[in-house]
């Protein structure tokens, strides 16, 4: 049976879709890009069965023998039982996870969740209804928790007290955007590959402005003719990788990639966020050892 050893964590909106195709490229990776945000130890059903299932859906594409079998989640740092159930499957496995001014990452969440027609509310009042909307249900909780996915002290501290440190690689999102070189080598060094392979570099998955707002809101905008042609033609006929890929494919096509969305606004609310993850940033210098001064 084909295992991952190797996970991406997250965080959420902190170029881990960029990472993972980067690192994908290595002959000694197996990467399945289907794979990249599939939340498979999430699920508290979650199986040996299940992930046989995955193997021979997913993973025996592509594979020829790599020393690496890599598998991703964003919200798998903000869940305890997410890093409990790849815990249990492969203690020995390493992880992977990039972390971003969160500050800047809510920002950048809440205009990638606006994008895609999901976030109705203005920033103000997301941040102030954040509580009560993770309650409602699971898919709020993933999205709209923009403040909570910000807090890695705590989510850092949960993982090293089940994972030992050096199984734990911690990067930064300013690196992956201005030195990605060094980063790849530093991952690559971290996984005990060749650390000379050369990758292409590009940006996936950026938040960026739609191009054809009609095309994306009949996608992707929720509706009951939306949900009753996905549930009854798309899910059956086409498995999650295809599903997966055409996604991905199609919001890159459709963003504008010079022209970005104003993540410098929200003047009010940055400076409350800020406040917010002061203590929590000071707290996470100590447990990583890294200067932290420019998210403050």
């Amino acid at each position: 049976m084909l295992k991952p050893n190797t996970f991406i964590i997250g965080a959420q909106k902190s170029a881990t879709t960029s990472l993972y195709n980067w690192i994908a490229q290595h002959p000694d990776i197996c990467a399945p890009n289907s794979l990249k945000d599939y939340p498979i130890f999430l699920s508290k059903n979650h199986s040996e069965k299940e992930i046989e299932s995955f193997e021979k859906e997913y993973f025996r594409e592509g594979y020829k023998e790599q020393k690496i079998i890599l598998q991703g989640c964003v919200n798998y740092m903000f869940y305890r039982n997410g890093i409990e159930n790849v815990y249990s499957f492969n203690p020995e496995s390493k992880l992977i996870c990039v972390l971003r001014n969160p500050t800047d990452r809510a920002i950048s969440a809440y205009n990638y969740f606006k994008k895609l027609n999901l976030e109705n509310l203005s920033l103000k009042e997301a941040l102030l209804q954040e509580e009560s909307r993770a309650k409602k249900s699971q898919r709020q909780k993933n999205n709209f928790t923009y403040k909570a996915h910000g807090l890695y002290f705590e989510q850092l501290e949960f993982i090293y007290s089940i994972f030992r440190k050096e199984q734990v690689l911690v990067l930064l999102y300013d690196d992956l955007k201005t030195k990605p070189e060094m980063v790849i080598k530093q991952t690559f060094d971290f996984l005990k590959v060749d650390n000379g392979i050369k990758v292409e570099t590009k940006k996936l998955n950026v938040t960026g402005e739609i191009k054809h707002k009609p095309l994306h809101d009949l996608l992707f905008k929720e509706s009951k003719i939306r949900k009753f042609i996905v549930d009854n033609f798309i899910d059956p006929i086409l498995p999650i990788h295809r599903r997966t890929n055409l996604k991905l494919a199609f919001l890159n096509w459709n963003t504008k990639k010079n022209k970005k969305v104003n993540e410098n606004s929200f003047e009010h609310e940055r400076n409350d966020l800020k406040q917010f993850f002061k203590q929590d940033i000071e707290k996470l210098e100590k447990l990583i050892g890294k200067n932290l001064d420019h998210w403050k």
